[in-house]
């Protein structure tokens, strides 16, 4: 399914090169919290909460985090809790540690971070997640080539440090590469537009709030007419797309259909021998 990290030498915990992989920081972690010797599998040891664990390093935009649920405990309910913080979790006290993320952690200011849906927290599932350059947290599962949106307001001009609580049923994570896992092209997935499909949009503005730029697409519909705030707020509440009542599936930053109509730009310049930009 996917290589397992092993940390780099012990005695450089905080400095860490972007190039090297990431692992779980070793010593500021929840109460319940056991690792293996490389620091690339956490678990619960009781209850279903003081289960936070942090990177080892801090993550750059884009850089994906990919975690495998090697473990569940069906007593509990709820699941895995992704996010960022800019609080550097070498400064902090582990006994001072809160027992979740999700108020907890996120009510100091410093994190953003969320609790995944209960269909994506299956033992075995993959999970990728990653901050863009504007605050805005994707997430994808098992290799989707397609991520869909969580949250945003990241703090991205401070360095960031991945999060994750194991909570709930959430049992035990394990670290992987992203780079050897396979791309998943599940035929039940929900359609995206092709480079030639037109994005079905009104203006700029928000069609609900009429105050911040119009920026993500629900899917499957394809909508495009509201800004990130308003789609996540429609997706936690009704569920539904408010100009057709489609039930949405998943929500996309414009950004990341933006980056993808891109390349495939420059790679049909490349077939035409056109210098790519």
């Amino acid at each position: 399914m996917g290589a397992c990290l092993s940390p780099p030498d012990d005695s450089d915990v905080s400095g860490q090169p972007t190039s090297a992989p990431i692992f779980f920081h070793p010593y500021v972690k929840g109460s319940q919290i056991m690792m293996n010797e490389s620091h690339s599998i956490a678990s619960r040891v009781a209850t279903f909460h003081d289960g936070l664990v942090f990177s080892n390093r801090p993550v750059e935009p884009y850089e994906k985090v990919t975690l495998k649920i090697s473990k569940e405990d069906g007593k509990w309910h709820g699941g895995l809790r992704v996010g960022f913080t800019w609080e550097d979790p070498s400064l902090l006290e582990p006994k001072e540690l809160p027992p979740f993320a999700c108020p907890n952690l996120v009510r100091r200011g410093k994190t953003r971070a969320c609790v995944l849906p209960d269909e994506y927290c299956e033992e075995g599932t993959i999970v990728s997640y990653w901050v863009d350059t504007q605050g805005c947290v994707s997430c994808s599962i098992n290799g989707e080539p397609e991520g869909f949106l969580l949250f945003d307001g990241v703090l991205v001009t401070s360095p960031l440090w991945a999060v994750v609580d194991i909570y709930g049923r959430t049992k035990a994570v394990q670290l992987l590469d992203p780079s050897s896992l396979p791309i998943n092209n599940d035929i039940h997935s929900p359609p995206l537009l092709t480079h030639n499909d037109q994005i079905e949009r009104t203006g700029d503005e928000c069609a609900v709030c009429f105050g911040y730029k119009a920026n993500t697409m629900m899917l499957p519909c394809s909508h495009a007419n509201f800004c990130t705030c308003c789609s996540l707020k429609i997706f936690k509440t009704s569920g539904r797309c408010p100009l057709c009542r489609q039930k949405v599936k998943k929500i996309l930053h414009i950004s990341v259909l933006a980056e993808r109509e891109g390349l495939e730009d420059q790679s049909d310049n490349a077939k035409n021998g056109q210098p790519l930009r």
